[in-house]
């Protein structure tokens, strides 16, 4: 049965390139309006329209005491605007159908809309107002703290998510992105109305801006829009004062006591991020273990019903081991096994060529929405040295070779940082630290 979705993947990677290269690449422009950077990418085939407008610095433009604070601005953009109070925002956005929200990350802050091409020009106003003339209604606000408060305190009920915290704050400790961008319940509790307007009026500034756009739209229409919308934003200020900069992983060991039914484990490490010409290659050398780590840990032993291996797209990225384990000693052995192997003999390229295929079918299937585009081509633009490198990244991934596996997993895959959340005394210490 894997033998033959794995043939099936493979022949859907070589189909799917072949059938959009038949209809014609659609051709994607970046240029500026009203001071603005914007990229677009038009899209004939359907009627979606999604745009995404980010705001850059991220964690580098945050300190401990204004962590979330753009979280906090993005959660109660829609409740009151300039043109809108709450209800006949909410009123126009159901009826034209319009998606709006926004996303917090450790290199940006983004605000995304997506609508119909019918309604369009509605879903621009709507999404103009919401990023650009928020209110900020004092009674909105407070009901956006507590949402936001109660959300932050259950991070800590889900074992998995307090995993990947701690990992973050032991892996970025004296780096930007020591600051959470999602806030603290302490943060956000100090927050004011008035820290929100403030802030608001000094991040949005052009230089600040980067709007992504995949859809059916001309660019004449949207550079009007843009221009009409944007050019009386200052033309810079706001900056993060720091760029976000390599980190280097330490081997080390945390526990946290927990009485659970098993014990959930992540192993963390500096790795490239997708700027770096070691990106693709280390990319797939992860698929390579997560697939061996599923054959080896779960399939053949059963010692746990998930494991995996897996890399962040950051600037300053990370990559990452994971389990939960009733026996981690024993569990964690056979992992690092796989880690030994993959460092240490050459990925057959018969297997490799089956695994680059599962992967790319996988990224192709998350480009299939427009908004998937979008975040595509904005995460290229911000983090991975430009958009045009979107492009040439399936063909950078199909020319990894065994050899380029092989040294990406030595280089990088070492100095494991591992956090341990439930029985601290099934782990030995010595072995976890020497991974």
């Amino acid at each position: 049965m894997i033998m033959i979705r794995r043939a099936l993947l493979a022949a859907m990677v070589v189909a799917w390139p072949m059938a959009l290269a038949a209809q014609g690449p659609p051709a994607v422009t970046k240029f500026t309006a009203g001071g603005v950077t914007v990229i677009l990418k038009p899209i004939t085939a359907n009627d979606v329209v999604a745009a995404r407008l980010y705001l850059r610095g991220g964690s580098g433009a945050l300190t401990q005491a204004t962590a979330g604070i753009e979280r906090f601005i993005g959660d109660v953009s829609t409740r009151g605007t300039v043109k809108y109070d709450k209800d006949q925002f909410a009123s126009i956005a159901t009826a034209t159908g319009t998606d709006i929200g926004s996303d917090v990350d450790y290199d940006f802050t983004v605000f995304r809309v997506q609508a119909v091409r019918e309604h369009w020009n509605e879903a621009w106003d709507l999404f103009v107002q919401a990023t650009l003339h928020p209110t900020f209604p004092a009674n909105e606000v407070e009901q956006v703290r507590g949402q936001i408060r109660d959300a932050l305190a259950q991070r800590f009920d889900d074992p998995d998510q307090h995993l990947q915290e701690v990992a973050d704050s032991l892996l970025y400790v004296g780096h930007p992105y020591a600051v959470d961008p999602n806030g603290t319940r302490q943060s956000i509790e100090r927050l004011t109305r008035d820290d929100l307007a403030q802030w608001h009026r000094r991040r949005f500034t052009k230089t600040n801006l980067l709007l992504v756009v995949v859809g059916n739209v001309s660019r004449a229409d949207l550079a009007g829009k843009v221009a009409a919308a944007f050019s009386g934003l200052p033309a810079s200020g706001g900056a993060a004062p720091q760029e976000a900069r390599p980190i280097l992983s330490r081997p080390g060991l945390t526990t946290i006591q927990q009485d659970l039914p098993t014990n959930y484990i992540v192993g963390v490490y500096a790795a490239p991020g997708p700027s770096s010409p070691s990106y693709p290659a280390l990319r797939v050398a992860t698929r390579v273990l997560a697939e061996r780590l599923f054959e080896e840990v779960r399939t053949k032993r059963n010692l746990t019903y998930a494991v995996s291996a897996w890399m962040n797209a950051r600037v300053a990225n990370r990559g990452n081991i994971y389990v939960t384990a009733v026996q981690p000693d024993t569990t964690l052995k056979v992992m690092q096994t796989e880690v030994r192997k993959l460092q240490q003999e050459l990925v057959p390229a018969s297997r490799l060529g089956q695994t680059v295929n599962v992967f790319l079918t996988g990224y192709l299937m998350s480009q299939q929405t427009n908004m998937g585009q979008a975040a595509d081509l904005g995460l290229w633009e911000l983090a991975g040295g430009g958009w045009a490198n979107a492009a040439t990244y399936l063909n950078r991934v199909r020319a990894v070779t065994p050899a380029d596996v092989q040294r990406a997993a030595r280089t990088y895959m070492k100095s494991f940082q591992f956090v341990l959340l439930g029985d601290t005394t099934k782990v030995n210490r010595g072995f976890v630290t020497s991974f």
